[in-house]
């Protein structure tokens, strides 16, 4: 991003940002493990180590999406002119990598639940019961990562419709206050703020009582970077272009609107 970009400074942090190196460079040493276990004809071994690496290979490559893939060049084949309105694909590799890792989790504690129980004293039971409680839950919330589907905001000269993880959210132009940027989690996201008097339309579908639905943030419109294929200072400043110069909505219905983006045409007041 330039130095217009609202994100310029923000970051996971040292602390972060240590831990997911160490999380990529334990998956390298773990690789190595594994290589080192066939080799030496120790299989067990070596399938340990190539579980363990895939588990903290997941970490760092989780931390990279939700941090510094938001950041990086604009990807034009995450915006398409389509449907009489325009685009902007979210990311399927995130969503799997999320998915992935919350099974491979559930996976460690229930074999860690399965492990200490045998053992037969009370702490040991109590332990158990709570690895398989958080298993649980982790398998609850990975069900509804892959029942969201693929996610997709679209831009149209009517407003926006946000499809993401177990809601349809929509919001006319008319009823937008503002778009800003955000940091949630350290993290890059775009917020609209819909007026107090406007509807909120909002469908959900039946999983969302999984895990509730207060991380929706309704009935403002969250668009985090961790979820959208291309960058986000890409679709924070179309937002702000559409929303500021109303003549222009019309070109949403056509390739102008992609031709704009593609020649970075965005007036931002």
């Amino acid at each position: 991003m330039d130095e217009q970009s609202p994100w310029k400074g923000t970051g996971p942090g040292r602390l972060i940002g240590v831990s997911i190196a160490f999380g990529a460079l334990l998956a390298l040493s773990f690789v190595a493990f594994a290589v080192y276990g066939l080799v030496t004809e120790d299989r067990l071994g070596a399938l340990i180590s190539l579980v363990v690496a895939v588990y903290f290979g997941h970490l760092a490559a989780i931390g990279d999406a939700n941090f510094w893939r938001p950041r990086r060049v604009r990807r034009p084949s995450a915006v398409v002119a389509e449907n009489g309105g325009l685009t902007f694909r979210f990311s399927s590799w995130a969503r799997v990598l999320a998915a992935t890792n919350l099974l491979l989790t559930a996976a460690v504690l229930i074999l860690f639940g399965v492990g200490i129980v045998g053992d037969g004293d009370t702490v040991s039971v109590v332990a158990a019961i709570v690895a398989f409680a958080a298993a649980a839950w982790l398998l609850l919330s990975s069900l509804r990562l892959w029942l969201g589907g693929r996610g997709r905001l679209r831009v149209s000269p009517d407003g926006l419709e946000h499809r993401s993880l177990g809601l349809v959210h929509r919001l006319p132009w008319h009823s937008i206050v503002d778009v800003i940027p955000a940091t949630i989690g350290n993290a890059p996201a775009v917020v609209v703020l819909p007026s107090a008097a406007a509807p909120v339309d909002v469908v959900f579908a039946w999983f969302t009582r999984i895990g509730g639905r207060r991380g929706f943030r309704l009935p403002s419109m969250i668009l985090r970077g961790m979820w959208l294929a291309g960058e986000t200072e890409t679709v924070y400043q179309t937002l702000r272009h559409y929303h500021a110069n109303p003549t222009h909505r019309t070109e949403l219905a056509t390739e102008a609107a992609r031709q704009r983006i593609d020649q970075q045409r965005l007036i931002l007041r």
